[in-house]
Order: C-alpha cells, then structure tokens, then sequence
C-alpha cells in the first residue's frame, strides 16, 4: 500500500504541475510584439486603424493599443490579474474586472466552441495560410445565419481575422511579428497622472 500511494503522490504532483503551466501559458512564446492593421468595411466606407498587441509571461500579461493615424487613442490590458481600459485624450482609466488570460483570442482548436460544434460543422478547419512571414493554422466559424468569421493564429497567436456580418467585414491583419521581444512592463501598468475609475 505505502509502494502505490509513494508511485501515486509523484504522478499528482506532476500532473498539477503540468495542468497549473498550462493555465498559465497562453501562447507558445514568451513575449512579442505584433502589429497590425484592421480595416472595417460597411456601406461603400472603409476604416482604417493600426492595433499593436504587446505580450509577456506567455501571454498572461498583454496590451492592446489602438492608434487613430498616428495619435494613441486607447489601449485595453491585463496586468496578469485585472483588465483595465485607457483612454489616452482623457486621461482616464477603468478597471475592467479580473483578468482570466491576456486580452486577445487564443487560436487553438479545442477553444473554438462545444466539442459539439466543432462536430457539427459550425467550427471547420480550413487550409493553412501564411501571414506576416508566419505559417498560421486557420479556422471558421459559420452560425448559418450570416455571420462568418475566420481566424489565423501561428503559436497560438492570433495574426488574422476576417469577421463578416449584417453587411459589414472587419478585417484584422497582422504586418509584422517581433518574437520575444523586450516588452517593457510600464504597457501593462496605468499610466502615471491617470484617473482610475
């Protein structure tokens, strides 16, 4: 009885710290810098901005900054433990709630809806694609009733999506990927002379 339950303690443990890194690993790399360009179409009308997603601790920690031109307008992040909404022209801060992981969607297959879902054809694979240099594993989501929407991700990361619905397409496409890049920890911090609401 002592030799099993001496067998069975260290595969426990193992196995919670297998579970606890898993948690806690959003994407397969450490830290990046992704840059990309969304466009939204509606009406003969095209919007363009620039989206910059910094990351670390493999994700746990991520901002997303969103530019009118060249002029910061707000940035959406999560300090590892709470999101938390900027708006730059203000000056004004707001707590979000507690964070779960990061900002951004995590591409893997087994997140895209129910295992019934994905059986029924809601969720489908589609062929790779290449984006920003970067091979990406494609998905798309189809509700039969008008939207449709197909996700690129190369580690988990999300570098392509093109969302139509009701006659419009938002279309998110990334321009340029730095791999563990050297985020600084200020992009997941309130900024200093900030209100907090």
């Amino acid at each position: 009885m002592t030799t099993k339950t001496g067998l069975v303690l260290p595969a426990v443990f193992i196995l919670a710290a297998a579970l606890g890194a898993q948690a806690t690993k959003k994407y397969d790399i450490k830290s990046g810098i992704v840059t990309y360009e969304s466009v939204m179409k509606m009406s003969g009308m095209e919007i363009k901005d620039k989206v910059v997603v910094y990351f670390d601790d493999y994700g746990m920690k991520e901002c997303k900054d969103t530019y009118d031109g060249d002029r910061l307008k707000e940035s959406f992040f999560s300090d590892g433990k709470d999101l938390y909404l900027v708006q730059h022209a203000t000056k004004k801060a707001f707590n979000r709630g507690t964070a779960s992981r990061g900002t951004e969607l995590r591409v893997e297959w087994s997140e895209f809806g129910t295992e019934k879902d994905r059986k029924s054809g809601k969720y489908k694979k589609l062929p790779a694609m290449t984006v920003a240099g970067k091979k990406c594993d494609v998905y798309e989501y189809n509700d039969g009733k008008g939207t449709l929407t197909k996700y690129g991700g190369w580690s988990k990361i999300l570098l392509y999506m093109d969302m139509q619905m009701q006659g419009m397409e938002t279309i998110q496409q990334a321009v340029k990927v730095e791999e563990n890049a050297g985020v600084p920890s200020d992009k997941f911090k309130v900024p200093a002379g900030y209100k907090l609401e």
